[in-house]
Formats: structure tokens, sequence, C-alpha cells
């Protein structure tokens, strides 16, 4: 079901954010897909400060985004990625904690942003309360997450069953949904209620990853991270694949763009940007 609020994104503005994005991920396709696309809805958008970036990673994507931004704080609970953040000279502060064990002071933040990052999350609609507590009232809350479609268009797993071995697509879908701990893969309509009933309110949302580029994409993601032999991922024996191909970044992005030339139904994608609001009074 199509919102409301829904507004689309052109080849131009997916292709100008490919050619950023691919710098931080050359030889990492599938990231510099997803993230092109969300990087192109979120453009669209000026965030208030100060900002709470929740599973804020190394900060590199959000500099890349928003490099004029100077307040923002980061939260994120993968230990690894915390050294980098505190290093980028994007964050104020940033702390290794789950969203759902966040402690900010009621209104203390202008907007939040959460870069797919909600899907992971078991407590969903706990954390959505906390990110409602500590934005200032009217308050912007940017998020992107994985619709249905993700699972849906998952074509490695596809092509398992078409060749009759369900049990590998079974044991391929489920490893993939453990790798990214995907724990909500909603459409559009079910997100947009999560978020209401959190006490937001839907200004816009965007479609990102329509089908030919979200299966392409999904395809290349499951196949990376396919366990192999030696303990480590498929993704261990692609990656110096492709940096010993000519100009790769440049000619996945000739595919990228023809990709979405051929594209017919842009208001369905493997995943949605939102812009919501605050609503209410404080609890």
């Amino acid at each position: 079901m199509l919102l409301d609020e829904t507004k689309l994104l052109t080849v131009d503005s997916i292709m100008n954010g490919y050619d950023l994005v691919s710098k931080l991920y050359p030889f990492i396709p599938s990231m510099s897909i997803w993230r092109a696309c969300e990087y192109a809805a979120y453009k669209r958008y000026s965030l208030p400060e100060p900002i709470l970036d929740v599973g804020c990673g190394d900060g590199q994507y959000f500099r890349l985004v928003w490099p004029e931004i100077n307040s923002v704080v980061g939260v994120d609970i993968d230990v690894s990625a915390i050294g980098a953040a505190r290093d980028s000279g994007v964050y104020s502060a940033v702390y290794n904690t789950p969203a759902l064990d966040m402690s900010f002071s009621p209104e203390s933040f202008a907007s939040v942003f959460a870069n797919c990052s909600l899907e992971h999350m078991d407590n969903v609609d706990i954390v959505l309360n906390k990110i409602w507590d500590v934005l200032v009232p009217n308050g912007l809350f940017l998020l992107s997450v994985t619709t249905d479609k993700f699972l849906e268009w998952t074509t490695l797993p596809q092509l398992m069953k078409v060749v009759q071995d369900s049990d590998v697509a079974a044991h391929l879908l489920d490893s993939y949904k453990a790798y990214h701990h995907l724990v909500s893969a909603f459409p559009p309509n079910i997100w947009a209620n999560i978020l209401r009933k959190a006490g937001f309110e839907i200004v816009e949302h965007v479609p990102i990853v329509p089908e030919l580029l979200g299966r392409s994409n999904l395809f290349l993601d499951t196949l990376w991270h396919v366990p192999i032999a030696d303990g480590s991922e498929f993704g261990s024996v692609l990656e110096p694949y492709f940096r010993g191909l000519n100009n790769f970044p440049d000619e996945l992005g000739r595919i990228i763009r023809a990709l979405l030339a051929m594209e017919t139904n842009w208001p369905v994608g493997s995943g949605a940007v939102f812009l919501v609001r605050k609503q209410g009074a404080k609890r």
C-alpha cells in the first residue's frame, strides 16, 4: 500500500549518491548500492542540531552526508566501531551502549538519525519510546529501515528453490538473517503504524533500492556473507577480485544506472527512509 506521504527518488539523485558513497566502499558493491540510495533520500532534508546518531558506526557515512553539522552525539553497540567513531572528529561524544539503554535527558536533542539500525533491534518499541523522549517538541527523526521485500528478494535462496534444494535455500536465508540480526523487515505501512504508535507524525516516506537493483544487490550481499572453509566469508574472495578489475567502481556505476533505467515500480523498495516528527507533550 502506497503511503500518502511517499516521495520517489530519481536515477540521477541515486547516481550522485553512488559517485560519493563508492569512495567509502569502492569494492563492496552491496554497501555502495544501499548507502547510495539512502544518501539520495537523506540529502532531501536538513537536520537541526544537536543531533543524536543511533547506531553511528565509525562516523564516516554521517560525515559524508552532513559535513556541515557540528553538534552530534553517537551511540553504537558495536565495540569495534567505537574507537573509530571517537577518532573521526564527527561526534562531540560517543557512547558504547545498546539503544535500549540510552539514558540521555528528556528533550535534549533537536533531531535523531538512525541509519539502517532499527531493524536489528529486538525491542524496537522501547527504543522508539526512548527516541521520542530525548527529542524536543516537534523534533525530527530521520531513519532508514528494511522492508518485507528485503527478504522476499533475496535472490540466492530463491535460486536454490528453483533448483529444488529447499534445505540449502532455508539455510542460506536463515544464515543471512542471523548475520544481520534482522528482526524487523516490515512493509512500509507497518513501519508507519509502528512510528505513529510511538508518537510520531509521518512527514515523508521515500522507498529505496527498487526491485531490479534490490534483487541484484541482495544477491551480491547474500553471496558476500556465505561462510567458506577457512572460517571467513566469500566476500574475502570477492573483494580482492574486484580490486583487480579495471575501473571497478565506475563500471559498476554504469550497471547500476542501467538497472535503474529499466525499473518499472519505483514505489516499492527493499528499504525505506522515513522523516517523522515528534507529536505530543512530555510523558
